[in-house]
This record gives structure tokens, C-alpha cells and sequence, in this order.
């Protein structure tokens, strides 16, 4: 059995010195939100707000607020309720009718759309709960990514920020650009995810202008900049909760029409979530965000496999030879310093 350890990343505390948050988003599916929210309860205590029939809530509990959802926010947000007030259809359709047709709906949805557990942000010493928690899941019979062809479903990783500055949020997309090819080989995303837009890489040309070492951009332009080239949460690294975080009037007036939630994190959406196999760890893909903050926190190597990339990223043949750029000599040396 594999010890549970979550990797500490080289910055602990936040700007305000306090210890650095964590919140997680594991979807599934195989489990009702009802059977969801008493494990939940089972473990950390709390108790459970019922939003809607798809959306509820679990307060009070040791860590703060969790939240469960069937992932369709025309349901979480009771979306048939709003339509049919906004068409004057309120008087004419009885509630229990709007509830069977929600319930089809949902019933429909449940083969393709994952339920999702969002929990409250977790201090650095206290990420194991959501082992604890992906565990009993488990045991009651929840189904991850690989379970059926068409799931696609994510852990995503929400690390609060260490200090709010260009420098940390450039340095930190600079380090994920240089290891994404092998965060992909180690993390190895399904079929499935890599078919969806959820994870999409970034384009060839906005990780050229990243990584030019002249670029040297106010915080206003890497915003701007980012949201020129990735006008979409669906990306292996999503900065627009972050972005939206610290310029909320100005971003939300870009993405126009885009459901962004404003908060202090990175948003990392590459891992899957194989919530039902004894051999996954949620810590495995925690600790491959752990070594993005290291090589972003170290100056002479990320500038050292910037470098080298650009070589290999200007070859004509580049996207045929990640095998090479993973085993080129020096690439391999800087990972054996970062790993654990």
C-alpha cells in the first residue's frame, strides 16, 4: 500500500504569512448526491443544505463548506424554474410538473455528466482529507474516468496563490509549459478528456511568447494577453479564476457570457479521476503540481530548460519528438532535481 504523502510545495504561507490553501474538485459518477453527502458527513462531520434536488451542501463540517453537484449548471441553477417564469409559463405548468421534467432531464444527463464534489479550501497540512474522502467513495462504488468510454472526468487542483505578482503567476505558466509534455506522460490524461476541449493545450504561438525571455509584461497585458489567446476556462491550466480574482470588472468585460469564479488560486485541470481504482492516490496528482512550483521557484533552471526548449520547440518536427525532448540529457537531470 502506498504511504499517503502529500508533497509540500517550496512556498507554505501566502503574502498575509498564513498557511497556503488547497481546494479539489473530484468528479464521478455511480453514487447519488444523497449517498455522496452522508460518506462526507461520515468522515468530517457537518450537515447537509439541500439547494435543489442537484445541488447541495455540506456545512459545518471540520474543513469548512463543501459542495455536491450533478455538473450541469442548467440544474444546479434551477435553470427550467428561471426559463419558464421568464416565458410566462409559471401559472400554467404545476411544480411537480417542472420536477419530472428536471428529473428526465437529469436522468438523461447522468450517463454523461459527472457528479462533483468541490470541498472547502484545505491548509497544506490537512490535503489528506480528500484521500480520505476519494477512498470511501470508492469503497461505495463511485466510477471514475475509465469506466465508460465516454466519461471524461477531471480532478482539478485549485492551489492558492503565493503572492499575487506578475513575477510568481509568470514564472509558475513559464514552469508548466516546460513540463507539460511530461506531467502528460506521468499523468497520462484519458482518452476520452484529450478528445473534449476541458483540457486543451495551449497554442504553439502563445507559449513562444510566454517563454521569450523579453517578455516582461505589466499585469494588466499577461491578463490581457492570456485572455487574447484563451478566451475559455477549458485549458490543462485555467489563470481566469485567478485573473478574474484580481481584475474581476475588467475580465468578466472580456468573457462576456463565460462562468468564471473569481479566487486566489491556479486552476489545474490536467488530472483525471479514476475515483474507483485502489491504485490511484490523489496525492500523485498533487505532487505533479508540486513540481511546476519548483521549477518556477528556481530561476537558474527554469531559465536553463527555457533555453533548451525553444530549440526543440522551433524544430519543424517538434510535436513527433516529445520522446526526444524527454530524454534529452539535460531535460532528465532537472527533473531528477525536482522530483521527490
Amino acid at each position: 500500500m502506498k504511504k499517503i504523502i502529500f508533497k509540500d510545495p517550496p512556498i507554505l504561507k501566502n503574502a498575509k504569512g498564513e498557511l497556503r490553501k488547497v481546494g479539489f474538485e473530484l468528479e464521478y459518477s455511480g453514487l447519488t448526491l444523497e449517498k455522496s453527502a452522508g460518506i462526507i458527513i461520515k468522515e468530517i462531520g457537518g450537515r447537509v443544505e439541500v439547494i435543489n434536488p442537484y445541488h447541495y451542501k455540506i456545512k459545518d463540517t471540520k474543513y469548512g463548506t463543501f459542495t455536491l453537484v450533478l455538473d450541469f449548471q442548467f440544474l444546479v441553477e434551477s435553470g427550467l424554474n428561471r426559463w419558464v417564469r421568464q416565458i410566462g409559463l409559471e401559472q400554467a405548468l404545476e411544480k411537480e410538473t417542472i420536477k419530472a421534467i428536471e428529473s428526465v432531464i437529469a436522468n438523461l444527463s447522468e450517463t454523461v455528466v459527472p457528479y462533483e464534489i468541490s470541498t472547502s479550501p484545505l491548509p497544506l497540512n490537512s490535503l489528506g482529507v480528500i484521500e480520505t474522502i476519494k477512498e470511501r467513495l470508492r469503497e461505495e462504488g463511485a466510477m471514475g474516468t475509465k469506466a465508460a468510454p465516454f466519461y471524461a472526468f477531471g480532478f482539478h487542483i485549485n492551489p492558492e496563490v503565493a503572492s499575487i505578482t506578475v513575477d510568481e503567476i509568470l514564472s509558475t505558466l513559464r514552469a508548466f509549459f516546460l513540463l507539460y509534455d511530461y506531467l502528460v506522460e506521468m499523468i497520462k490524461p484519458d482518452m476520452a478528456r484529450r478528445l473534449t476541449p476541458y483540457i486543451d493545450p495551449f497554442d504553439k504561438e502563445y507559449i513562444e511568447r510566454v517563454l521569450d525571455p523579453a517578455y516582461d509584461p505589466t499585469m494588466r497585458q499577461l491578463i490581457d494577453d492570456y485572455l487574447d489567446y484563451n478566451p475559455t476556462r477549458n485549458r490543462a491550466l485555467d489563470l481566469l479564476p485567478l485573473f478574474a480574482w484580481i481584475d474581476v470588472d475588467h475580465v468578466m468585460g472580456l468573457m462576456e457570457g463565460e462562468k468564471v469564479t473569481a479566487r486566489p488560486t491556479y486552476h489545474y485541470r490536467l488530472p483525471n479521476s479514476r475515483v474507483d481504482e485502489v491504485e490511484w492516490k490523489t496525492f500523485e496528482a498533487w505532487n505533479s503540481w508540486v513540481l511546476v512550483e519548483r521549477l518556477a521557484n528556481d530561476t537558474k533552471a527554469l531559465e536553463r530548460l527555457r533555453d533548451q526548449y525553444f530549440e526543440y520547440f522551433n524544430s519543424p518536427f517538434f510535436f513527433f519528438q516529445k520522446d526526444e525532448w524527454l530524454e534529452k540529457p539535460f531535460y532528465k537531470k532537472q527533473l531528477k532535481r525536482l522530483k521527490f
